[in-house]
């Protein structure tokens, strides 16, 4: 039987508080002013990671096992989170083909531009830019023709159902050479070297593991955790990612290359909208996000991931709410363009090409991040030999619905005003 001091401090953890909010280690240790408060927090600590609805993941660390609590709020998180994705999977069904990769490509721009920005990496919006213009039109090929190319396609890959998790240590090392393009670290796969991260004042925040041997072993276990069937990918995904960013297993690009882990391994659970979001919202919360990582790093919560978890949660929430409402926007506005449209392929009686050219120009004008379409993206979208489509577009031309905006490749626009 426990000690009446700890069934004091247990009954504030498992009762009253508990119905409001479920409190991390630390803060019930500092809420103890008893002389036994160490052991009443190992007590508790034990009691925690060996309760029935625990997840343990068996990975074992200097702050001990990392494992997930689950109180009421993350079980209510994880319901929202679901249902909000049935919300978007809905809306994201309803949009057309083009305008569903006018969304990609700008949301890709903007994952990379956040991830840069949290990093401190120095870019500008048009470099990115043509960099996913270079990951688009060169994805079969692997010259690095433009800065961040590599890493713009390794994103265009999460629109693949099929991309695979990694499997093994040289498949990260890949991803990182991706990512970094020629910053080799000084291992055979990993950093050889200590790391420090250095916080306000010079003070250490974090310090990576130790040597290259602990860092395979560390990130093993991340791999297996990626995988594992017996936690599920929402609770799984944001403790591998701490893993990875506890591990620090190189001396830059750590960031960039873990948020993308995170992002990959939530792509077969979560909508490719949500997914493309994570970087942006996050770079949003940073503050929050930090501080995550720095209580999960505190002794005294014991290897607990709960409240990270419930951090990157709350990260997918917020970026899910802004989709529903920009989806819902831009839907509602499609189907103003669908109606004009309409109308003016009965006003100058177009044929059924290019009245479907037309509506695709008035989409990229609309929601796209390119200046228009070229002949092959018309023969493309309407699956016609390259001469159809140049009739189709001579025909657009004639009615004066299109404006040409570059001569090579030839490049044409829609020439109207747009409903708001």
């Amino acid at each position: 039987m426990l000690p009446y001091r700890t069934k004091t401090l247990w009954s504030i953890n498992k009762g009253h508080l508990m119905a409001d909010e479920y409190r991390p280690l630390a803060t019930l240790f500092h809420m103890d002013a008893s002389t036994a408060a160490p052991a009443h927090l190992e007590e508790l600590a034990h009691a925690r990671l060996t309760a029935d609805s625990t997840f343990r993941t068996g990975i074992t660390t200097k702050l001990g096992e990392l494992f997930i609590g689950m109180p009421r709020e993350l079980t209510r998180q994880l319901n929202d989170v679901l249902a909000r994705e049935r919300s978007i999977a809905v809306l994201w069904n309803g949009i057309p083909r083009i305008m569903k990769h006018s969304y990609i490509v700008h949301a890709i721009n903007e994952e990379i531009l956040s991830t840069n920005d949290i990093e401190g990496v120095r870019s500008t919006r048009k470099e990115v830019q043509d960099a996913v213009e270079t990951a688009q039109h060169e994805a079969a090929q692997t010259t690095h023709a433009s800065r961040f190319a590599e890493f713009a396609r390794l994103y265009f890959g999460l629109t693949d159902e099929h991309t695979q998790l990694p499997q093994t240590l040289d498949d990260l090392r890949t991803i990182y050479d991706d990512v970094m393009g020629d910053d080799r670290p000084d291992g055979e796969l990993f950093r050889n070297g200590d790391v420090e991260i250095i916080g306000a004042g010079e003070r250490i925040v974090h310090t990576g593991a130790h040597t290259e041997a602990r860092v395979n072993e560390l990130l093993t276990q991340m791999l297996a955790l990626m995988r594992s069937e017996q936690i599920p990918a929402l609770l799984a995904a944001p403790a591998a990612h701490f893993l990875f960013e506890y591990t620090h297993p190189f001396y830059d690009g750590n960031g960039r290359m873990g948020r993308y882990l995170l992002a990959l391994n939530l792509q077969p659970t979560l909508t490719l909208p949500s997914v493309l979001s994570l970087s942006r919202t996050i770079a949003d919360n940073r503050q929050r996000y930090y501080k995550a990582f720095s209580s999960a790093e505190n002794p005294l919560n014991h290897g607990e991931l709960t409240f990270f978890v419930q951090t990157l949660l709350d990260c997918v929430a917020q970026a899910q709410t802004a989709l529903i409402e920009q989806l819902t926007q831009q839907l509602n506005r499609l189907g103003r363009l669908s109606a004009q449209c309409n109308d003016l392929g009965r006003e100058h009686r177009l044929s059924e090409h290019a009245q479907e050219t037309l509506f695709a120009l008035m989409q990229e004008t609309a929601f796209g991040t390119r200046a228009g379409m070229t002949l092959d993206d018309t023969a493309q979208h309407l699956q016609l030999s390259k001469q159809s489509a140049r009739k189709t577009v001579e025909e657009l031309e004639r009615a004066g619905l299109v404006t040409f905006t570059k001569r090579r490749p030839l490049t044409f626009a829609y020439a109207g005003e747009l409903p708001e």
